[in-house]
């Protein structure tokens, strides 16, 4: 196998990382990931977060931070649950982004309120080139809502790329795609020179029907065909990175699952060769 490394998901962790952050992130380390892909920061300073994740034994190389809080005045006593664990410390959004980068991180990517609005990567083009001055590189993060409807200029992740500042990267989340109507494959081989962390993601669907309901799962355990997916990603990207995403665990053992799936994305790395 390469010298790829395998990020845990902030998503699932929130709660458990409210509670107790540095517990936490050493569960995960003890699981064997190599590295965390941060989703809140729970009020602590970067030298705090910075010192979690050494003493868990892991790298945290990237963040999701909200758009709106670098480029819009709002008031924080009003946020939710959910994005006041986002908060960053610093006044300026240089400020803030300097917070992350002190934390450790390589990578952002912007949690936009909506992805459908066509002014959006202006602001987010002048966070790429803000973030690029103090040496963090910006990517956007798919979810499904960039691949429900395809246009005639393609969907809507290819109007956002073809929008974007040529220093933004794309994180594809190849579940999302799936699960928005998108076939990975087709996403991946055009957009493979931008990427350098991909999202892997699995889920379950009766058939690749975006009007059927989905059920996330542990990669490796859905309906993602990871045998033809995961050596087209070794051999058209090569990713720095690979996070494996996963949102929902059902039956509550979030730890279970997160070491199920990186056990299978383990093995079958061996045949990836």
């Amino acid at each position: 196998m390469r010298n790829g490394k395998i990020g845990a998901p902030g998503f699932i962790l929130m709660d458990e990382m409210r509670r107790d952050m540095p517990g936490t992130l050493k569960k995960v380390g003890a699981l064997g990931y190599d590295g965390i892909e941060l989703l809140g920061f729970f009020g602590h300073s970067a030298q705090e977060i910075k010192a979690y994740c050494t003493d868990a034994g892991l790298q945290p190389f990237s963040a999701f931070i909200r758009l709106k809080e670098l480029t819009e005045e709002e008031d924080t006593a009003a946020l939710n649950e959910f994005d006041s664990a986002l908060l960053m410390q610093g006044k300026t959004a240089k400020e803030k982004l300097s917070y992350v980068k002190e934390i450790g991180c390589e990578y952002i990517g912007l949690l936009v309120d909506d992805p459908m609005d066509g002014g959006m990567m202006k602001k987010y083009n002048t966070i790429v080139e803000m973030a690029a001055e103090i040496g963090l590189k910006v990517h956007y993060h798919n979810h499904a809502q960039e691949y429900l409807n395809k246009g005639e200029k393609g969907w809507r992740m290819d109007e956002i790329m073809a929008e974007a500042d040529e220093r933004m990267l794309f994180e594809p989340d190849l579940g999302w795609m799936e699960i928005g109507g998108c076939r990975c494959e087709e996403q991946v081989k055009k957009y493979a020179h931008r990427m350098e962390i991909v999202h892997l993601k699995d889920y379950y669907r009766e058939e690749f029907d975006t009007a059927l309901p989905h059920l996330f799962r542990p990669v490796g355990y859905g309906v993602m065909d990871w045998a033809r997916v995961l050596p087209l990603c070794e051999k058209a990207v090569a990713p720095k990175w690979y996070t494996l995403d996963h949102d929902k665990a059902y039956d509550g053992d979030i730890f279970g699952e997160l070491k199920m799936q990186l056990d299978f994305v383990k093995n079958m790395m061996k045949f990836c060769e």
